[in-house]
């Protein structure tokens, strides 16, 4: 009998797969080192406050590099619900640096912004930009994650947790390509057009990043 699984609970074939996905990437284009990334409980409470808001998570690098590699790092804000619909406004403060420790950089914005915009230059591909995969970065890589506050009222509410692991996936998905035809539609004939009439192909799928507020500082 298949194990019911709860909300927002990834069935573990899945969650196996996208972590085989990430490790696989680091031979094309993830070229950073990954340090344990953990969310404390007493930040949790800081960042929901009574109204359990949703914590949206930015991906930053550190200033200094590690053995010539660059190093991830995340960031935490409290994200409330805008009026009705589905937009979720961050507060600025208050903000952790996501590290064994949490540590609180209320007072130092700055540096948040100035080590969120230096991922964001990676994950653009201008930094290491003679990488081969520097170039699809940015089709791959997010610039935040907006976590529910299911997940993480199961495991720090209800599990009784002290700490939840920031872990990555990849899921890999296929785009679109949609191209014009002049006298007909059928796939055959486009797959049949001669080398000399130049065929357009169009991605109308763009890959985007999770939602972000977009007044945000950290968003800038």
């Amino acid at each position: 009998m298949t194990k019911k699984l709860k909300r927002d609970q990834l069935p573990a074939a899945k969650a196996k797969n996208w972590r085989e996905n990430f490790k696989a990437e680091k031979d094309k284009t993830f070229n950073l080192k990954v340090p344990k990334i953990i969310l404390q409980k007493d930040t949790y409470l800081a960042l929901a406050g009574e109204n359990e808001n949703r914590v949206r998570i930015y991906l930053g690098l550190e200033s200094a590099k590690d053995d010539g590699k660059y190093k991830l790092c995340a960031f935490a804000v409290s994200a409330f619900l805008l009026g009705s619909g589905d937009v979720y406004a961050d507060y600025e403060t208050p903000v952790f640096k996501l590290e064994k420790e949490n540590v609180d950089f209320s007072n130092n914005t700055k540096a948040v912004i100035e080590s969120i915009h230096l991922y964001r230059k990676w994950r653009s591909g201008e930094i290491d930009a003679e990488d081969p995969g520097a170039v699809y970065r940015q089709y791959i890589y997010p610039n935040a994650y907006l976590l529910t506050k299911f997940e993480l009222h199961e495991i720090f509410m209800v599990q009784k947790r002290d700490e939840a692991l920031i872990d990555y996936g990849i899921e890999k998905t296929m785009s679109v390509m949609i191209s014009g035809v002049k006298t007909t539609t059928t796939m055959e004939a486009a797959a049949a057009s001669t080398d000399d009439e130049e065929q357009e192909d169009f991605d109308l799928t763009a890959p985007c990043p999770p939602f972000c507020d977009e007044r945000s500082i950290y968003n800038s």
